[in-house]
C-alpha cells in the first residue's frame, strides 16, 4: 500500500512539473528569469549543499542497537528509500542549475529561425528556443517545491529512527548494569558466612 501512494504521489508531481514546464515555455517571455539569476542559483546552491551532509546522515543513521532482524530490515528500506528522495533533490537542484548557467551564457536568448532553401520558399518563422530552457527551470523548480514537503517527513523519519536506536542501547546498558549487580548479590549470598548473625561485644 505504501509504494503504491508513493508511485502515485511521484506520478503526480512528475505531472505537475511538466506542466508548469509546458506553461512556462508558452506563457512566460522569454528573458523572465534574468534579472532573478544571482537568486536562482543561490537557492538551488543551497539545496545541493543542505542535501550532501544530509544523504552523509541518512547513510550512517542505521546501527544494530537493540533492533531485530526485521526491523532492521524495514528500517533499511526505508532509509533507502529516503536516500533516494535525497539523491533526487540533489539531480534535480543540479539541472536547474545547469539551465541557470545555460541562459546566462546565451544572455537568455537563443533566436531560431526558418532556414532558407535553395528550391523551397518556406514561410518567415522565428521562435526564442531559450522558452525551452525557462520550461526546464519551472519544471525543476515545481518539482523541487513539490519534493520539499518529503523533506520534514524524511528528517522526522531520522530523528525517530535513531531515538528508538538510542533507547534501545540505554536498555542494553541497564540490563547490563542489573546483570552485573544481580551478579554481585548472588556471590555474596554463595559466601558459607552468608546470613550468620555476629555477636557484637558491648
Amino acid at each position: 500500500m505504501k509504494a503504491l501512494l508513493s508511485q502515485l504521489q511521484s506520478s503526480r508531481n512528475a505531472a505537475i512539473s511538466a506542466i508548469a514546464g509546458v506553461l512556462a515555455c508558452a506563457f512566460l517571455p522569454p528573458q523572465a528569469f534574468k534579472d532573478v539569476t544571482q537568486e536562482m542559483m543561490a537557492l538551488f546552491g543551497l539545496m545541493m549543499a543542505g542535501v550532501l551532509p544530509t544523504m552523509v546522515l541518512t547513510a550512517s543513521a542505521l546501527r544494530a542497537g537493540n533492533l531485530s532482524v526485521k526491523k532492521l530490515t524495514e528500517y533499511h528500506s526505508a532509509l533507502r528509500r529516503q536516500m533516494l528522495v535525497w539523491f533526487g533533490l540533489f539531480l534535480i537542484s543540479l539541472c536547474a542549475s545547469t539551465f541557470v548557467i545555460i541562459g546566462k551564457m546565451v544572455d537568455w536568448s537563443l533566436p531560431l529561425s526558418t532556414p532558407s532553401l535553395p528550391f523551397v520558399s518556406l514561410p518567415a518563422l522565428s521562435f526564442d528556443s531559450i522558452r525551452f530552457i525557462n520550461a526546464g527551470i519551472a519544471a525543476s523548480a515545481s518539482l523541487i517545491v513539490l519534493r520539499a514537503f518529503s523533506v520534514g517527513r524524511g528528517i522526522l523519519s531520522l530523528l525517530r529512527l535513531s531515538a528508538e536506536i538510542a533507547v534501545g542501547e540505554a536498555k542494553l546498558r541497564d540490563e547490563e548494569r542489573h546483570r552485573v549487580g544481580d551478579s554481585d548479590v548472588a556471590h555474596i549470598a554463595e559466601r558459607p558466612d552468608y546470613g550468620k548473625y555476629v555477636d557484637l561485644k558491648h
